[in-house]
C-alpha cells in the first residue's frame, strides 16, 4: 500500500479515536490552526470552529478567572505550548458560548513531534470543571441556603464571579440563575456604589465577615432596592479561603418605615441641637447608658463607643468632682430618688481639652411607680465658666496688685517721712551755714581777709549741698525704677568697678582679692553702682594697707527663706565684701542702711550718708537681701544675697 494511503488511514483512525473520547479534544498544526475536534469539544464550545481558520482554541470567548479580563489568543495555553514546545498544565480559564453561558475549563495542551523531531502540531484535552465547581459549592452552602430560604443566597469567587444563585435571588433581583452564574457581582451594584465590592472582597480575603451591611442594589428592570448583606468567607477542606457566601435581604419596606421614624427623630434632634443640649439616658435595670451624638461631641467620646458609668467617671477632672460624683453614683446605683444638677470639669479624650459641663437628671417611673430610667441633659458651659474663672483670677490678681501697691505706697510714705525728717537737718545744714557766712560778710564788708575766709566756707557748703541733692536724686531714681533685667555676669560688673577705682586702690596701697562670681538676672548699671558703693566704703573706712576680699557662696532656697525671709522658689548666691577697716559696732549694723545715717563725723570720713541706703534699694530692686556684720578679726563684712538665674 502506498505511504500516502497509509498516512490517510492512520489519520482517519486517529480522528475516530478522538471522536470517541467523551472529553473535549482537538488537534492543531504547528501554527496553531485547528485541524480536527471531537463532538465533545463542539458541545463544550457551543459552536463548531472552522478547520484551518480558527486558531489555538474553538471557544467563542475566553476570560481569565476574574470573568472580565479577556484571554489574549497569543497567550492562551495552546499558543504557549506550541511556542515553547512544552505541555501546559493547571491554567484554568473561563469560556463563554455564543448564547452567553459560561464554563470553567482546564486545558491540557501537549506538543506533537514528527519522526525528525520537528514540531508538527499539538493536541489539547479539555476538562470541564463547571459541574465539579457547582457541586462543591452547592455542598458548602447547603446549610446557609436551608437557614435563609427567604433571602437571596449568592456565592462568588474572591474575584467577584457569581458561582451560585438561588430562587430568592431570582425573585429579589429578577435574574435567572443561568443569566448570572459566571458573571461578575458588579452587575447588581449601582454605578455610584461600585467601590463597595473591592472593599468587601478585601475583607473576605482577610478572613473577615461582613455583618448586616445595608446598601442598595439594582434589579433586572432597573429598580433600586435597599438590601441588608451578610457575607461570610468560604474555606475549603484545608482552610483556604476560596470564595464568599452572600445573604441578601430585601429591606426596602423596612427602610421606608425607618425613614419616617428618622424624620420624626430628626425634627426632635434639630430642636435639641438648636439649644446645644446633649441628651443621655441610664437604664436602671441594666446599667446601660445611652448618649446622643451632641452629648458625645461635648464629652469628646467616639460616636460608636459604648458608654458606661466607668467611662464617664474616667472623663472627670481629678479636682473638684468628688461630691457631685458620689451623688450621681447614688442616683444610678441606689435609685435614691430626687433630681441631679451639678457642674463638672472634664478632660475630653478626643482632644485632651478641659471643659465644663452642666449635668441635669431626673427619674422616669414605670407603671408600677418604680424608677426605670434616669433621663438627663448635658450642656457645655465652658465659655461661661472660663469667663467666671477669668473674672475671679482678675479680681484676685488685682487684689494682689493692690496689696503690693499699698505695700509699696506704705514703704514710700515711710521713706518719705524718714527723708523729710532727716533732710530737715542734713539738707538745711549747708543752707544755714551759707546764710550765716553771708551775714558775716555783710557785717564786715571791707574786711578782705574775712571775705576770703567766709567765701571758702560758703563754697564748701554749696558743694556739699550739690552732693546731697545728687545722691538724693540717685536714691529717688532707684525707688521708682522699673528697668529691663537681663543675664548679667557679675565678674564683668566687678571688673568695670575695679577699673574705675584703680587710682584709689593704688593711692591707698590696697589689696583687692576676688573670686569667681556667678551670672544673675539683673540691671547691670544698678549692680555696678552697688559694687562701687561697697568697694568705696571698704576703701574709705580703712586703715593703712587695706585688704579687701570679694567672694561668693550658694544659698539654698530653704536657707534663704529661713534666714532672710526670701521666696523659696529659686536658689540664691551670697556675695561677701570683707575689709580690715575700722569695723562697726554691733548695735549699728541694722541702722547703717537708713538714708543720711552716719556713724562718724564728716571731717573724719566724708560722705552724705546715702551710699548704703542706695545699696539697700538696689538689692531690694533685685528681690534680694543685704546686711552687715562685724568681723571677729577686725573690719566689716557687707553681705548681699541675690537670686540666681
Amino acid at each position: 500500500m502506498p505511504l500516502q494511503n497509509n498516512n490517510t488511514v492512520i489519520q482517519q483512525l486517529e480522528h475516530q479515536i478522538i471522536d470517541s473520547i467523551p472529553t473535549a479534544v482537538y488537534l492543531t498544526d504547528h501554527n496553531g490552526f485547528i485541524l480536527h475536534f471531537n463532538p465533545a469539544a463542539a458541545k463544550l464550545w457551543g459552536r463548531e470552529p472552522s478547520i484551518g481558520i480558527d486558531r489555538y482554541c474553538g471557544a467563542y470567548k475566553a476570560f481569565q478567572l476574574d470573568g472580565r479580563t479577556p484571554v489574549d489568543p497569543d497567550s492562551c495555553p495552546m499558543a504557549i505550548c506550541l511556542r515553547t514546545g512544552e505541555p501546559v498544565q493547571g491554567q484554568e480559564i473561563i469560556i463563554e458560548r455564543p448564547d452567553g453561558t459560561r464554563s470553567y475549563i482546564l486545558p491540557n495542551p501537549k506538543p506533537l513531534f514528527n519522526e525528525d523531531g520537528h514540531l508538527a502540531g499539538g493536541i489539547n484535552l479539555i476538562t470541564d470543571l463547571t459541574a465539579q465547581r457547582l457541586q462543591n459549592e452547592s455542598l458548602t452552602h447547603l446549610a446557609a441556603i436551608v437557614e435563609s430560604s427567604d433571602d437571596a443566597i449568592i456565592s462568588k469567587t474572591l474575584e467577584g464571579i457569581i458561582t451560585s444563585w438561588n430562587k430568592s435571588a431570582e425573585r429579589i433581583f429578577g435574574y435567572k440563575a443561568d443569566e448570572m452564574i459566571g458573571k461578575h457581582i458588579s452587575t447588581l451594584i449601582p454605578a455610584d456604589r461600585q467601590d463597595e465590592e473591592p472593599a468587601i472582597l478585601r475583607q473576605l480575603a482577610a478572613g473577615k465577615r461582613v455583618d448586616h451591611f445595608e446598601t442598595e442594589r439594582v434589579t433586572s428592570d432597573g429598580r433600586i432596592i435597599n438590601i441588608s448583606l451578610t457575607i461570610s468567607p468560604i474555606r475549603d477542606a484545608s482552610g483556604t479561603i476560596i470564595g464568599a457566601s452572600k445573604i441578601a435581604r430585601d429591606i426596602t419596606s423596612q427602610k421606608r418605615g425607618e425613614l419616617l421614624l428618622r424624620l420624626g427623630e430628626e425634627r426632635f434632634r434639630m430642636a435639641v441641637s438648636a439649644t446645644k443640649l446633649g441628651v443621655w439616658e441610664v437604664d436602671l435595670r441594666t446599667g446601660v447608658i445611652t448618649c446622643s451624638d451632641e452629648c458625645r461631641i461635648i464629652l469628646g467620646l467616639d460616636i460608636d463607643s459604648v458608654a458606661d458609668l466607668q467611662t464617664l467617671e474616667a472623663l472627670l477632672h481629678p479636682v473638684g468632682n468628688t461630691r457631685a460624683l458620689l451623688q450621681l453614683k447614688a442616683l444610678v446605683e441606689k435609685n435614691s430618688g430626687g433630681d441631679y444638677d451639678a457642674v463638672h470639669r472634664i478632660v475630653r479624650p478626643s482632644d485632651h481639652k478641659h471643659r465644663w459641663v452642666r449635668v441635669r437628671g431626673a427619674y422616669f417611673h414605670g407603671r408600677d411607680g418604680r424608677p426605670e430610667r434616669l433621663l438627663g441633659t448635658l450642656l457645655d458651659i465652658t465659655p461661661e465658666k472660663e469667663a467666671e474663672l477669668h473674672l475671679e483670677r482678675t479680681v484676685q490678681q488685682r487684689t494682689v496688685e493692690l496689696i503690693k501697691s499699698n505695700e509699696r505706697l506704705g514703704k514710700s510714705n515711710r521713706d518719705l517721712e524718714e527723708f523729710a525728717y532727716i533732710a530737715s537737718h542734713d539738707l538745711q545744714e549747708p543752707l544755714r551755714k551759707i546764710q550765716t557766712f553771708i551775714d558775716m560778710i555783710r557785717e564786715n564788708p571791707g574786711d578782705r581777709q574775712a571775705f576770703d575766709k567766709y567765701f571758702v566756707k560758703i563754697s564748701d557748703s554749696a558743694r556739699r549741698m550739690s552732693t546731697l541733692i545728687r545722691d538724693v536724686l540717685n536714691y529717688s531714681r532707684l525707688s521708682n525704677a522699673e528697668g529691663n533685667p537681663a543675664e548679667t555676669d557679675l565678674n564683668e560688673v566687678l571688673g568695670d568697678v575695679l577699673s574705675d577705682f584703680e587710682s584709689a586702690i593704688t593711692e591707698k596701697k590696697a589689696t583687692v582679692i576676688t573670686e569667681s562670681l556667678p551670672v544673675i538676672i539683673g540691671e547691670a548699671a544698678q549692680l555696678r553702682q552697688l559694687f562701687a558703693n561697697l568697694l568705696g566704703n571698704a576703701l574709705k573706712f580703712s586703715t593703712e594697707m587695706p585688704e579687701i576680699r570679694i567672694h561668693s557662696q550658694p544659698i539654698t532656697p530653704t536657707e534663704a527663706a529661713i534666714r532672710f525671709n526670701l521666696p523659696d522658689n529659686r536658689p540664691y548666691v551670697q556675695i561677701s565684701v570683707e575689709d580690715n577697716g575700722i569695723g562697726i559696732e554691733e548695735q549699728y549694723v541694722d541702722k547703717i542702711f537708713a538714708i543720711f545715717k552716719r556713724l562718724h563725723n564728716r571731717q573724719q570720713y566724708p560722705g552724705t550718708g546715702i551710699g548704703l541706703a542706695i545699696c539697700k534699694k538696689i538689692v531690694e530692686n533685685h528681690h534680694g537681701h543685704i546686711f552687715a556684720r562685724r568681723r571677729p578679726e577686725g573690719g566689716t563684712a557687707m553681705e548681699v544675697v541675690l537670686p540666681l538665674v
